[in-house]
């Protein structure tokens, strides 16, 4: 990409020399934020959504989870340079698992984990200028809803919305470069992260288990350019549209996504025909507002992969020792919808709110099937939750809400989830 090799090295030139006029700011000591969630949960219906022609089985399951701790930590440097950290350690920790896995036939699969992981979702360090910001390091991925509002008292759901969950990773971040321009209420973000890994690609999640998170380093063979544009004209909301653009072949772990060469097979070159290309296109609408009392969100995401057949093809023939990939095929198109609207009510103190909401989400993530694969009615899904929050100022937050999930068929059994959360911010 000759904009990565000419447009990035003067950026962070211009970035590091102080080349635009800097907003000044005092220096100030470090600052450490974060925020907890805890989640408890009942379904009654089974875990395994082949277990019969028409789905889950009924069942009664009691499902408790340490979601995640969040430790953020954020630091002013020298001449305008900051830093920003934040850990995320999800579902308990670490440790040695076993996890069953229903998308590939029932296997029992091996993890170095404990059912979750500790990462850093932000290891960035950033200049502020009078209309521009620049960024280098790990950072959010500027696509979506979810990625920039992921937070506990972001959304009010018990859980982060699974549509578009199904779809992108959640809490989505990748390591690279950013410049964001802002003035008259609007802001502009272009970035060049590493791009995703097609092993892990599924019917179910569509390209969200694509991040790289398995080995030490991450691939950027194939980056990825992101681009969003956030208006705030209209008072008390945001709105704007993202759209990523990517590939993927050259970012597995073996290059096994490779062109075949007629003639002679003893080249010299990993891929000396070059790769197939399977480019990940997605766009997304998406809008958050608050009003006095009312609170609301939205978000739509489509997604469009290239040669989904060939990546399919190449991932079921993965060695059954490379862990953590469902191996199921990728559908070519896939989106998600989804909106929430709460009122806040006073609560028993004075900076307490109760806050009755409704969500309403609808997701393909087989939206069209690949060549060859089958477009499956369970991988459509469609969500109608209700629930209420109660906020202890701006610190605190309890959930209850109940969920129903229809699928693409009438013959496959509704399912009902029912949820209580405990959130803190600090």
């Amino acid at each position: 990409m000759r904009f990565r090799t000419f447009v990035l090295p003067v950026l962070l030139m211009t970035w590091a020399s102080g080349g635009w006029a800097e907003t000044a700011t005092a220096p100030s000591g470090p600052k450490f934020s974060g925020y907890g969630d805890l989640v408890f949960s009942y379904a009654d219906y089974g875990a395994d959504p082949k277990a019969s022609s028409r789905g889950s089985k009924k069942d009664k399951r009691l499902l408790f989870d340490t979601t995640r701790f969040v430790l953020e930590l954020e630091q002013e440097l020298t001449r305008g340079f900051s830093f920003e950290a934040e850990l995320e350690i999800e579902h308990g920790g670490t440790g040695s698992s076993l996890e069953l896995e229903y998308e590939e036939a029932g296997e029992y699969e091996s993890e170095v984990e404990k059912g979750g992981e500790i990462q850093f979702e932000k290891l960035f360090v950033e200049k502020n200028f009078a209309l521009a910001r620049v960024r280098i390091g790990r950072m959010p991925v500027a696509f979506g809803l979810l990625p920039v509002h992921h937070e506990p008292f972001d959304y009010l759901g018990t859980v982060r919305a699974e549509s578009e969950e199904h779809l992108i990773p959640s809490g989505w971040s990748e390591i690279g470069a950013e410049v964001m321009l802002h003035g008259f209420e609007q802001k502009l973000q272009v970035q060049i992260v590493n791009g995703l890994d097609s092993t892990g690609f599924s019917s179910q999640y569509f390209v969200s288990g694509g991040q790289q998170r398995m080995f030490e380093t991450n691939k950027a063979n194939n980056p990825a350019l992101v681009l969003r544009w956030t208006n705030s004209n209209i008072p008390g909301l945001n709105t704007g549209f993202s759209y990523y653009y990517g590939d993927s072949s050259a970012n597995r772990p073996q290059p096994d996504l490779t062109k075949t060469c007629p003639g002679d097979n003893d080249a010299q070159e990993v891929a000396p025909c070059g790769y197939v290309e399977t480019t990940l296109q997605m766009f997304s609408w998406f809008a958050y507002g608050q009003w006095d009392r009312i609170q609301g969100q939205a978000s739509v995401v489509h997604g469009k992969l290239q040669n989904a057949d060939d990546i399919n093809s190449r991932n079921a023939g993965l060695s059954q020792k490379y862990q953590g990939v469902l191996r199921s095929p990728v559908g070519k198109e896939a989106y998600s919808a989804w909106t929430e609207w709460g009122y806040r009510f006073d609560g028993f103190e004075a900076e307490d709110k109760i806050v009755p909401f409704v969500r309403w989400e609808s997701y393909d993530t087989v939206y069209k099937a690949a060549a060859g694969a089958l477009d499956q009615p369970r991988f459509a899904r469609h969500n109608v939750s209700l629930g209420v929050n109660y906020q202890v100022a701006s610190a605190l937050n309890f959930k209850l809400d109940a969920t129903e999930r229809k699928f693409g068929s009438d013959h496959l059994r509704t399912e009902h989830d029912y949820r209580f959360a405990l959130n803190f911010v600090y």
